[in-house]
């Protein structure tokens, strides 16, 4: 078993895994609600564009079925900032991850360094919370996937698909958990790059493109480890 799989537990998923909305976001003691508040204080002094949007938590990570509750954005980052904040209750914000292929590869990106999560490191693109775009009680994540895809990559929906789901990878530290999906498109990497450089939001500081002699970077996210090594 691979070190990233004792750091980083990794559970299969069913290819059409359900994801689904099962509790009320809970109510915080005024303790935590303070602290909560002042780790965004912080935050937004010095990314001022942050938004607390609502964002998925699971509760449950099963290979058929993920069972959770929408939290607010907030209270991920002020997790992120103090990992012990709410002690056995710990938050499990899921994410989405792409294993993008193209045409002749597959592509990674490079984190940026003023990234709240993991500054310059390596991950499968493009990544993104799953978050509440309408109020869903049961999340697609293949549309959660889709629009990441455009906002960090600007490629359409009729230029790539979404395919299967691979895995759950959970960040031990903050408890982040991505999930892993294919992506395939007919676009080359020359042309992606084009793509993300033209209408893409700047997530990357630059893309690579993987083939199977490729030597990888160092700081690469486990989930996009688990990936690589799940598509042999």
């Amino acid at each position: 078993m691979s070190d990233f799989r004792s750091a980083w537990p990794v559970t299969p998923l069913a290819p059409q895994v359900v994801v689904r909305v099962e509790r009320a976001m809970p109510k915080l003691p005024p303790e935590i609600e303070s602290r909560v508040a002042s780790h965004w204080d912080a935050a937004l002094a010095t990314h001022p564009m942050l938004y607390n949007g609502r964002v998925f938590c699971a509760d449950v990570i099963e290979e058929e079925i993920i069972r959770g509750h929408w939290s607010e954005y907030r209270r991920v980052l002020a997790q992120m900032r103090e990992p012990d904040l709410y002690g056995a209750d710990s938050l499990r914000p899921l994410a989405v991850v792409g294993l993008f292929r193209t045409t002749d590869g597959i592509v990674i990106g490079q984190r940026s360094e003023q990234s709240l999560y993991l500054p310059g490191y390596w991950q499968g693109a493009p990544a993104g919370n799953v978050e509440s775009r309408a109020g869903e009680a049961q999340i697609d994540l293949a549309a959660q996937l889709m629009a990441e895809c455009f906002e960090e990559l600007g490629v359409a929906e009729t230029e790539c698909q979404i395919e299967s789901c691979l895995l759950a990878c959970e960040h031990p530290q903050t408890h982040i958990v991505d999930v892993g999906m294919k992506i395939t498109t007919m676009l080359d990497f020359e042309a992606l790059k084009e793509r993300c450089s033209r209408l893409g939001n700047a997530e990357y500081q630059t893309l690579m493109l993987i083939r199977p002699d490729t030597p990888l970077p160092a700081l690469l996210v486990p989930t996009l480890s688990a990936m690589l090594e799940q598509n042999r």
